[in-house]
């Protein structure tokens, strides 16, 4: 016999256990009481042991939400999965796109592998852009997507035609491995670039959404980068993941439990562990800023935080995985190799184009204010016209204008300009130079470039340029 309720203990609080399928190990689970505060939360399924009340559930996958409000006081198993769709610009099954155009996309008659041009060997990209249908859209012009080499110059381009007809939506081009830019213009005219990298062994596919809506959205769920060594299969179970990576990269949501870290290591979808190895820098960030936060008493003790962690030898792992499957010369790979143990800065290979992904390019300008030579100049000029569309690095092309580039660098020269007094009469950039050589201020002076590389997303080398007064 117990002696506590002899001895006139309290009996301890009834507990009710609650089970919430989430369907994915991406989906993010809370459990908030009827005071609003947060008393559980999961990565993947939600398992806890509460006591008995009211309580809202929500659940989140990529851009999906479900919030429902349940009464605990027995056992309660709750499915949402099928409220989780990820919406996607890849039309594979699980897309919630009633208005796809009717294309036959069973693997043996892909489109992403017949072959539109042969311009060079080794590497493929396919082009997917689809047209959702509405009355209400108001668009001039049909909008276009279309891949173009460095220097701007056109490969190919896709025009939908009327109702978005299948033969002018797909195309698949061969070509030498490395940088490709691909242009999307909206039916309204704007343009946004990206840069993707054809790989060796490899189909890089760029697939886009074009219809009435949010433009901020075409990060999340209107364009879309894959990788596939035979070509594009709807069938595979393997790109809803992906794209649920992308979108929760999209957000910087702080998913990167040890089960998903798992997942991104032994993957063999590069970009499943692209997007996976910024996932695991965002929650190392996050752990570092709630350390900071607790030790200074700012964070309660108490609070219920995200179950991430940081493993350092797996991110490294990962990282040494990627150059061995893309190859060094690859903008994304670098940047996360900044990050890697022991990685000396100086030893990476300079970049040569853009990188895929916005922080990627963080990382890169981080970088490039320890070995400036790491972003050349001319790897940076055409992107300076930076557009916040996440998780992709995408910029509105300048098409040439000498105008755009000398109205940007001033603005830099003015930002420069405004930290540092300077007499009348003498130009900023002699005052500049005049400062930094003293040594009182070469320390101020290096801090304050470095800011403005960072607040700018500019290289260091440009910096460096534009405060000596030379050309770009």
């Amino acid at each position: 016999m117990s002696s506590s309720a002899a001895e006139g203990q309290t009996p301890a609080a009834p507990r009710v256990h609650l089970k919430v399928t989430a369907g994915s190990p991406l989906a993010e689970v809370f459990l908030i009481n009827d005071d609003l505060a947060l008393v559980q939360r999961s990565v993947g399924d939600l398992d806890a042991e509460v006591a008995p009340g009211v309580y809202k559930v929500k659940a989140k996958l990529g851009d999906a939400t479900n919030e429902r409000l349940i009464l605990l006081d027995s056992a309660e198993s709750l499915d949402v999965s099928g409220d989780l769709l990820v919406r996607s610009p890849v039309p594979f099954s699980l897309a919630p796109f009633d208005s796809t155009p009717d294309l036959d996309l069973t693997p043996g008659s892909s489109p992403s592998r017949q072959m539109a041009q042969q311009l060079g060997d080794g590497a493929e990209v396919f082009l997917m852009t689809r047209r959702a249908i509405s009355s209400n859209d108001d668009s001039t012009s049909p909008p276009r997507v279309s891949l173009h080499r460095l220097d701007g110059s056109s490969i190919i381009a896709l025009a939908p035609g009327p109702g978005g007809a299948p033969d002018d939506e797909v195309a698949t081009v061969k070509v030498d491995p490395g940088p490709y830019l691909v242009r999307r213009r909206d039916s309204f005219g704007h343009a946004a670039e990206l840069c993707i990298y054809a790989v060796a062994g490899w189909q890089t596919q760029v697939f886009t959404l074009e219809g009435p809506g949010d433009e901020a959205e075409i990060g999340r769920t209107r364009m879309s980068v894959l990788m596939a060594r035979q070509g594009f299969d709807p069938n595979d179970p393997r790109p809803p993941v992906v794209e649920q990576a992308r979108t929760a990269l999209a957000d910087e949501r702080k998913i990167a439990t040890d089960v998903l870290g798992e997942l991104w290591e032994t993957s063999d979808d590069p970009m499943l562990a692209l997007f996976g190895a910024h996932l695991m820098l965002i929650s190392r960030d996050s752990n570092l800023r709630e350390a900071a936060e607790r030790s200074t008493g700012r964070l309660d003790e108490k609070a219920v935080t995200a179950p991430v962690l940081f493993d350092q030898a797996r991110f490294d792992r990962i990282v040494d995985r990627l150059f061995r499957d893309l190859g060094d010369g690859h903008a994304d790979v670098t940047a996360l190799a900044t990050q890697r143990s022991h990685q000396s800065l100086g030893a990476l290979r300079p970049i040569t184009a853009p990188p895929m992904l916005w922080r990627s390019w963080i990382l890169l300008i981080a970088a490039s204010n320890v070995a400036p030579n790491l972003v050349p100049v001319d790897a940076w000029q055409r992107s300076f016209q930076v557009l916040p569309l996440r998780p992709f690095f995408l910029w509105a092309p300048t098409e040439g204008s000498n105008e755009i580039e000398r109205s940007f660098t001033d603005g830099i020269a003015a930002s420069l300009s405004e930290k540092f007094r300077k007499p009348r009469g003498v130009s900023w950039w002699r005052w500049l130079i005049f400062t930094l050589r003293s040594r009182r201020q070469r320390v101020a002076g290096n801090d304050l470039l470095r800011r403005v590389s960072a607040d700018l997303l500019v290289p260091r080398a440009a910096i460096d340029k534009i405060a000596a007064g030379d050309p770009l």
